[in-house]
């Protein structure tokens, strides 16, 4: 009689909490607003360096960021010599040694932090307010007066050579690799992964013409982002980059795309799943489509909650992390899809793919749906841009794609003014089926028959 007793009153109170909670349903969020930037301030230097000073919160914390129009892109016939090239500019130089930089980087309370990529890279510092001449200071010598050792040199060759062997065996890494030379054709987009003799071929001479020709004023901003005395980091910056060459602009030649409607199967023999990346090229940041193009991904594939995710994830059960993405370099966007799928499922979780893109282009979405997927897109535009680096970043995106600061400002109003029928207009305009590239590793023997015996699929790689 206890049991039954405690069992209705459990029972009770969950029917009473469930019913309130069906009455009681927590309100509408607000509509985002855009972001507001704060006021910006930029100096050019006699030699050609812009500095942008972006004034950015309370905390008595300022990054320093030195960005560069160089990256991977200007390889040329040293494969990996820019990625070397910044890890050597923190090993050492002329009256300092790698532990000496560190351990004043330290004593700022903060740490240089160097990143490279396809069009551009940078050198960065994020210290106390307090120390921000310092930072520059240390900055300026890092630049001008690296030592480029070979034995440093070599330590670093040694350990880039090691993640590539890493990343190269991996499946998502063929399958990347693939695309982008699919793709890309002869264009040095087209490079995933560098050479391993190409890198091996890498002195400390070539590094340090590298740098010379390519890590100059007029290819470079000077980002100071947070709290801090302007007058004193402007001081300070002039006279720690007062002998940088200033060189002169690059120009990045725009991609002429390959491998339309063309299916690539790399075998991997017995896996139990199969990686897939399944686009194409779009617009890139500078064209009218591409704010209203992002909502399309996000709705389509470039969320948790989006229609490819809620298809092959939750309701089918074949991948754990499909994603759509629009990867985005200077003259070039390319949109995919991308999964790692169980194999016995390969064929159908693509078909599934393909039906969502079809639905999308045949049947505009609801409006409900659609002001889901702009809420989201608003809220975290808003979250990215709250800290300094995430400033520096947007900053720099706008710069690099030759955008008004004002997109900046006026991103969640764009955002928020599309329509369902612009959405559906936009997927039949970009995503043709039939200029697909598709790439597929995974088992050939139980894999490729699945596709083969698949009609849509088949029809579109024969």
């Amino acid at each position: 009689m206890q049991n039954f007793l405690i069992i209705f009153l459990v029972s009770t109170v969950l029917w009473v909490n469930s019913a309130v909670a069906d009455k009681q349903q927590p309100p509408a969020g607000g509509e985002a607003k855009d972001f507001a930037l704060t006021q910006t301030s930029s100096i050019e230097l006699d030699n050609g360096l812009r500095v942008v000073f972006v004034p950015y919160g309370n905390t008595p914390k300022v990054t320093l960021r030195l960005v560069s129009k160089l990256g991977n892109y200007d390889d040329g016939e040293f494969d990996g010599i820019a990625d070397l090239a910044y890890q050597l500019l923190t090993e050492g130089t002329q009256s300092q040694s790698a532990l000496d930089i560190a351990q004043r980087a330290a004593d700022m309370g903060g740490q240089v932090i160097t990143s490279v990529g396809s069009n551009s890279s940078y050198l960065q510092m994020d210290v106390l307010s307090e120390f921000v001449g310092d930072a520059a200071a240390l900055m300026g010598d890092l630049v001008l007066n690296s030592k480029l050792k070979e034995d440093d040199l070599d330590r670093a060759r040694n350990n880039f050579l090691r993640n590539i062997s890493v990343q190269r065996s991996e499946a998502q890494g063929q399958a990347l690799e693939a695309f982008n030379q699919t793709v890309f054709g002869d264009h040095p987009y087209a490079v995933t992964f560098a050479d391993d003799n190409k890198v091996k071929a890498i002195t400390a001479k070539a590094i340090s013409a590298f740098l010379e020709q390519n890590l100059v004023a007029k290819r470079s901003v000077l980002y100071v982002s947070g709290k801090f005395d302007q007058a004193e980091a402007e001081s300070a910056i002039r006279v720690a980059f007062a002998d940088l060459s200033a060189g002169v602009e690059r120009v990045i030649s725009t991609p002429v795309y390959q491998g339309e409607g063309k299916l690539i199967f790399i075998p991997r023999d017995n896996a139990p799943q199969s990686t897939i990346y399944f686009g194409l090229p779009v617009v890139d940041p500078s064209n009218p489509d591409y704010i209203a193009l992002e909502l399309m991904n996000t709705l389509l594939g470039g969320s948790f909650a989006s229609r490819i995710t809620s298809n092959i994830r939750e309701n089918k059960g074949y991948t754990y992390s499909p994603r759509s993405i629009i990867s985005t370099r200077i003259n070039s966007a390319v949109w995919y899809e991308t999964a790692d799928v169980t194999a016995e499922s390969t064929a159908a979780a693509l078909q599934e793919i393909i039906n969502e893109i079809t639905r999308l282009q045949n049947e505009a979405p609801s409006d409900d749906e659609l002001e889901g997927i702009k809420s989201y897109m608003s809220g975290i535009y808003v979250l990215q841009n709250s800290t300094r680096t995430a400033i520096i970043n947007q900053l720099w995106f706008l710069e690099s794609h030759g955008l008004p600061l004002s997109r900046l400002e006026t991103y969640v109003q764009k955002v928020n003014s599309v329509s369902p029928e612009q959405i559906s207009a936009l997927a039949k305009k970009y995503l043709s089926l039939e200029n697909m590239t598709l790439v597929v590793v995974g088992d050939a023997a139980s894999v490729k028959p699945q596709l083969a015996a698949n009609k849509q699929i088949s029809s579109l790689y024969q």
